[in-house]
């Protein structure tokens, strides 16, 4: 063998790609921390035959196969069908996103569920998002899907028995009812599915709430004992945060205050959730911050 793969770069990206079967060409750029000579690295695994083009991705080819098969690689026999290849377009895509992330890790739903049982290969997850130490199950809703299928993602969700934070990354929330996306479950977030969204999603967890609230309140607060806020004084300050839109907590402050018709509330949010958590609580006083200026991004990972 007159060429073997090149350090952990190249590895990795044939890793990925038994394990996805497709990934887009100009995401391989995601997986070299130089764009200066990635091409040509890509054009000697093609030279080779690790990989081929196929349409705008790239598959492995034959001795990219036995490579994958001969050092274990979680491998997937490439998958024609036309409909099934759009699904395994996008989760390829969100998995080179968050390739070499440090606080989030991807995991797709063909690793996770059992091929065996009928009702797990027929679920509408994409997959799991693990961030900072929490498990999201997470879904996508696109704009080329009809209500039906919407319908279908809320049946999915609320039969669900083992994860209770959902993500829910959608191209148009406003086609989104949010009192359907409510089942009593610790957190439903309605993402909108852009790049810049996919980045916070790294960080969220990662927010110094602490820092704020002691900016904004002192020492008048404390982490609230009730389901539907964050902190209080258990008299008549109730505080809610959100980093990004949380179906089950709007719902639950929304109770609170319709059972509590002389009590208001407090919400922190970044300035572009303000018009869609006021179209369902119109009388809470909003508090907007920047939430990247109190965001940890220099996150030290230790195993």
């Amino acid at each position: 063998m007159n060429y073997f793969p090149k350090g952990n770069e190249e590895k990795n990206l044939i890793k990925f790609i038994a394990k996805y079967q497709y990934l887009l060409k100009k995401d391989s750029n995601l997986f070299f921390e130089s764009n200066k000579y990635y091409m040509r690295r890509i054009k000697n695994l093609i030279d080779k035959k690790y990989i081929r083009k196929y349409k705008s991705y790239l598959v492995l080819d034959d001795l990219g196969i036995e490579y994958a098969k001969q050092f274990n690689f979680e491998y997937n026999k490439i998958n024609r069908n036309q409909k099934y290849m759009i699904r395994l377009f996008y989760l390829s895509h969100l998995g080179a996103f968050y390739n070499n992330c440090k606080t989030l890790q991807y995991i797709p739903s063909f690793s996770i569920k059992d091929k065996s049982i009928l009702t797990k290969t027929a679920r509408r997850y994409i997959g799991i998002f693990e961030i900072q130490g929490f498990e999201y199950l997470t879904y996508s809703i696109t704009t080329e899907r009809d209500y039906q299928y919407i319908k279908s993602v809320m049946y999915d969700i609320q039969k669900e028995q083992t994860y209770r934070n959902i993500i829910i990354l959608v191209d148009n929330i406003k086609r989104l009812n949010f009192n359907d996306f409510t089942f009593g479950y610790n957190q439903v977030l309605l993402i909108d599915d852009t790049e810049e969204n996919r980045e916070k999603l790294k960080y969220m967890n990662n927010v110094d709430w602490k820092a704020i609230i002691d900016n904004l309140y002192g020492n008048k607060v404390h982490l609230s004992e009730y389901n539907f806020c964050d902190y209080t004084d258990s008299k008549n300050t109730y505080i809610s945060t959100f980093y990004f839109l949380d179906t089950e907590k709007i719902n639950r402050l929304k109770y609170f205050l319709s059972e509590n018709r002389n009590k208001t509330a407090d919400i922190i949010c970044p300035p572009e959730l303000e018009f869609e958590i006021k179209k369902h609580l119109p009388n809470v006083n909003f508090r907007i911050i920047n939430l990247d200026e109190y965001t940890k991004k220099d996150v030290n990972i230790y195993g």
